[in-house]
């Protein structure tokens, strides 16, 4: 049994990960010719921004791929505690700040993908296809029998297709020439723009966090910034605005735009930082989500996953990990039932399940935006969005409630989880002071 999975980034290696107990042979075709080591790549313009793989994320990876973090370490990668070691400005201030095991590795995104690709590719089922375009599917409205290449007449022949090309999936256009009607979606975009660069990390760096988030807020706080540490003793810089405030690559707007921010302690840090690299901006951050569990006929053995099912506003830094979940569940589906009519539509309706809870995490921000495209928001939605503000109010003086934030944030519980009795109870009676966790300093 052959499956051929569309995509080399992220997404596709892991689900060529997924499928390697369950196939005889996997090709993974990828359109850029893929580098050696932790190189710039074009389909992954992306990648000179912050990408943060989050607690739930790196759970799923090592299930597929045990010792992956240890991988990330040896690499180069910062360890540390999300909860202790990130100063997160939120929407009422400081969140409270406690040892947790909600452990981040700080690495680029190109490292992240280095790392895995090298572990991927050395199994003896895999083999990885670069520089070649995907033309179209091959078969019909029930089954894909393969994919044709680009200035290639014979097709790839597949017994499974799994589609992980991300945002830019040209899915929906190959099924419609086999005569699968649309796919359902929805639009969420509050265009938010980034601007991003890499600093040296000075030596003279003395405050107590290794990450700092000054999280955007509607609608008061239309500006934000994360700062986090990588591989090479280096931060990478991201800024964050909405529309009017999208910041410019211009090098004299880059420390103004951080002194602007509510907050100096990035401005402090970055005071005896030497920039490494040029400013890179992007405006692609909407949500956008198929519905591919709603789909009235769509091919048995054509799995979709990644950004090609859902991408999210990267503000949230949930892409990868829900794609590493999307992974984890197509080799349970394999190892459970891989063979029947129901597949492809088995799976998607799970990977619904996984993908509700970043949807509704990353969507229920970006609508309390009145600007935002896919709005307004529904009146229970803005019930939410005003609870969710207590929330973050209780979070700056309440540790347990600044943790349920948190697992939120990680994909290890569900929104709905901020409703629970203990949470609700500290958020409308919470603590008169704040714990000394030195947040504060920058």
């Amino acid at each position: 049994m052959r499956a051929v999975v569309l995509g080399g980034g992220i997404a596709g290696l892991l689900a060529a990960q997924a499928l390697t107990d369950h196939v005889d042979e996997i090709v993974v075709v990828e359109r850029d010719r893929l580098p050696e080591g932790p190189q710039q790549r074009p389909g992954v313009p992306q990648s000179a921004h912050l990408h943060a793989l989050l607690s739930r994320g790196l759970r799923e990876i090592e299930q597929l791929l045990p010792g992956f973090a240890a991988d990330l370490v040896a690499a180069g990668a910062r360890v540390f505690d999300f909860s202790a070691d990130t100063a997160i400005y939120n929407p009422s201030g400081w969140g409270a700040r406690f040892p947790s095991p909600l452990r981040i590795y700080g690495a680029s995104r190109l490292l992240m993908e280095s790392v895995l690709r090298d572990r991927v590719r050395t199994h003896p089922k895999v083999e990885v296809s670069s520089g070649r375009a995907v033309e179209g599917l091959v078969g019909d409205t029930t089954t894909v029998t393969g994919v044709r290449l680009h200035a290639t007449r014979t097709p790839i022949d597949a017994d499974l297709v799994v589609d992980a090309t991300g945002r830019g999936s040209r899915a929906d256009r190959w099924l419609a020439e086999l005569g699968c009607p649309p796919v359902p979606e929805a639009v969420v975009d509050a265009h938010v723009g980034y601007a991003s660069r890499q600093y040296d990390i000075p030596e003279r760096h003395t405050a107590d966090w290794h990450a700092c988030y000054v999280q955007l807020a509607a609608p008061h706080r239309p500006r934000g910034a994360v700062l986090a540490p990588i591989e090479g003793n280096r931060w990478i810089v991201s800024l964050l605005g909405v529309k009017a405030h999208r910041p410019t690559r211009a090098e004299g707007d880059f420390l103004n735009f951080v002194r602007s921010l509510p907050t100096p302690a990035i401005a402090h840090a970055l005071t005896n930082a030497t920039p490494l690299t040029p400013i890179v901006t992007t405006h692609a951050t909407g949500n956008r989500r198929r519905y591919v569990e709603h789909a009235r006929s769509q091919p048995t053995n054509l799995i979709r996953l990644g950004d090609a099912v859902c991408n999210l506003n990267p503000v949230y830094a949930q892409g990868m990990s829900t794609a590493a979940a999307g992974a984890t569940l197509l080799a349970h589906c394999c190892r459970t039932r891989r063979n029947g009519t129901d597949f492809a539509a088995r799976f998607h309706r799970q990977l619904a399940r996984i993908t509700d809870w970043a949807w509704q995490s990353t969507t229920a921000g970006d609508l309390s935006w009145p600007t935002t495209e896919g709005g307004p928001a529904t009146p229970v939605q803005r019930l939410i969005t005003r609870y969710t503000n207590h929330v973050f109010t209780s979070a700056t003086k309440s540790p347990q409630v600044q943790r349920a934030v948190l697992d939120v944030l990680h994909l290890l519980r569900p929104p709905r989880s901020l409703l629970a009795p203990s949470t609700v109870t500290r958020t409308l009676w919470p603590p008169l002071r704040a714990p000394r966790t030195g947040a504060h300093r920058g």
